[in-house]
């Protein structure tokens, strides 16, 4: 009886053993998989979100030094602001061309950095540059793209640095030099230095000409391709490619002493074999399970609170169309369709006795932060747009969103009163796309706005303008959304392409109007994902109103 059971014993282990261990490795493995896959996507999210607020950073600085290329100490100002409040950029600079600078013959340049006590020092310096090339940063000036550079020694902390370039026109649109942010690379990646530190998996960065900006710790570079689990993910603003690797061995490692439990568990108790092995699978396997369930839960929250925020937003805005079925004269339609969950375009109108006050507007950067800002901004032009005169309203709406504006945000921003008994109509454009006139069957631009956004000078003496709808006239408002759609190739659907689509469309009634447009920009657009708020309005005059 004694043989039977020792042999009964190491049957079932001989047979059990195996299923177990493989079971086991099966699952470390899984779950090893698991996170490496989880920790690149996190490592490749971390630097593509540094460079989106590089590049933000860089943009703004752009668009608002475009408008004070004739003052340098507006441009100082500028470029101060960036530097001090963008965490991950070092320093800033601006290069005007050759003789754009009154009285200057070379290239001049100005710009403001961090010192190593964390100060901002500012300076400008002139040079001749490289005879061999037209213009420093050849490659965006003569394209006027914006470029990523290669990581290079440079800038005045003389660090290993990446550049956003960005070409720098002035308010005639005029390309005049460049403008450019620079980080640090250990910046980008400090991050990574801390991770590895963590033996079970190492990371490894390389540039796409090869160039390696993090190095494999030596032990993986000793392991052959059997012997490692690799993932690898690239960075497509930069051209960069991150590679986690881990050595196989830790699934060995982690195992074995599992496995010699099971062993004696069978061996000294035998009657309760099948059960030990259960509890011991179930032991490992729940601290899993468990942060799995975590993982989801809180995901199921962040998920939950997302589309709470987007409904809330979506709540601010009118949805209803026709608006004012009872006034004949008028036919009004809008969408607003975000990138993410929650966007910061916004649109807007009320009608107030014979008036019609409507608006759009686009805020810096998107997220939740935008979706605030926005929603300050609607609250704003609901308050004061029927109780003053349109400049009155803008002048008091930037004052109020400049005020303890920390995040450096801003918004283009237009808006207009509609006299609904004589088609006059007044409005200010604050930095925003010109809105489209369509007139007998013609498609024209309003005049572009000589004006900051708002949020960005609280002094901006903005002023308003005035024109005179005649029946049959349709005004067509849009954010750079639209315009900005890029096709799978990275190219803008453009304002041509805008005008074409709706110089077709007179006889087209307002919402009409704003599908068929939609509908050419996601056409152009197909098979490539949507980068920004897509958001238009659409007001239709077709006749003057009895004065009530």
């Amino acid at each position: 009886m004694t043989m039977f059971v020792v042999i009964a014993v190491l049957a079932v282990l001989a047979v059990t053993l195996p299923v177990m261990a493989g079971r086991i490795r099966a699952d470390y493995e899984e779950m090893l998989d698991s996170r490496i896959s989880d920790d690149l996507a996190a490592i490749t999210r971390n630097i593509e979100q540094r460079m989106l607020r590089m590049e933000d950073a860089t943009n703004t600085m752009v668009n608002i030094s475009s408008a004070l290329v004739d003052d340098m100490r507006d441009i100082d100002s500028v470029l101060y602001h960036t530097v001090y409040s963008i965490d991950d950029v070092l320093g800033v600079s601006i290069i005007f061309r050759k003789g754009y600078i009154p009285g200057v013959d070379e290239y001049y340049e100005r710009y403001a950095y961090f010192d190593e006590d964390h100060n901002v020092l500012m300076g400008y310096e002139t040079y001749p540059g490289d005879p061999d090339a037209e213009y420093y940063w050849h490659a965006c000036y003569e394209s006027g793209i914006s470029v990523w550079s290669d990581p290079a020694v440079g800038g005045i902390s003389n660090q290993n640095i990446v550049c956003y370039v960005v070409p720098l026109c002035n308010a005639d649109g005029e390309r005049i030099g460049i403008a450019y942010s620079w980080v640090p690379l250990s910046y980008v990646t400090s991050f990574v230095t801390n991770y590895k530190l963590r033996r079970d998996i190492d990371i490894s960065i390389y540039t796409d000409k090869g160039d390696m900006l993090v190095a494999p710790d030596d032990y993986i570079l000793e392991l052959s391709p059997e012997q490692m689990l690799t993932r690898e993910a690239g960075i497509e603003h930069l051209g960069w490619k991150v590679i986690l690797s881990a050595d196989r061995n830790i699934i060995s490692r982690e195992v074995r002493p599992k496995l010699i439990s099971l062993a004696l568990l069978i061996l000294l108790m035998a009657a309760v074999m099948v059960m030990a092995i259960i509890s011991a699978i179930r032991h490992v396997a729940k601290p899993f399970v468990r942060r799995q369930y975590q993982i989801e839960k809180d995901k199921a929250v962040m998920d939950n609170e997302m589309q709470l925020a987007s409904a809330a937003q979506n709540e601010l805005l009118p949805h209803v169309f026709p608006p004012f079925p009872e006034r004949k004269g008028i036919d009004l339609s809008a969408c607003l369709h975000p990138a993410r969950e929650v966007g910061g375009d916004l649109y807007d109108y009320f009608a107030v006795g014979d008036k019609l006050f409507f608006c759009i507007g686009d805020v810096s950067g998107k997220g939740v932060q935008a979706s605030l800002f926005m929603s300050a901004t609607h609250y704003l032009f609901r308050s004061v747009a029927a109780g003053m005169s349109a400049t009155d309203a803008a002048r008091h709406i930037n004052a109020s969103l400049c005020a303890d504006n920390e995040n450096c945000r801003f918004i283009t921003f237009w808006f207009g009163c509609l006299d609904l008994t004589c088609g006059t109509l007044e409005y200010v454009n604050a930095g925003h796309n010109a809105p489209i006139l369509l007139r007998n069957g013609k498609a024209e631009f309003f005049s572009p706005s000589d004006y900051m956004p708002l949020g960005v000078m609280d002094d901006e003496g903005y002023t308003s303008n005035s024109t005179t709808l005649l029946p049959g006239d349709t005004v067509l408002l849009y954010t750079d959304g639209v315009t900005e759609a890029m096709d799978v190739n990275g190219k803008e659907f453009g304002e041509e392409r805008l005008l074409q689509a709706v110089g077709d469309l007179s006889e087209a009634c307002a919402s009409d109007i704003i599908g068929k447009v939609l509908g050419s920009v996601r056409q152009y657009a197909a098979g490539a994902a949507q980068s920004d708020d897509i958001t238009m309005l659409c007001l239709k005059f077709i006749e003057t109103e009895i004065k009530s």
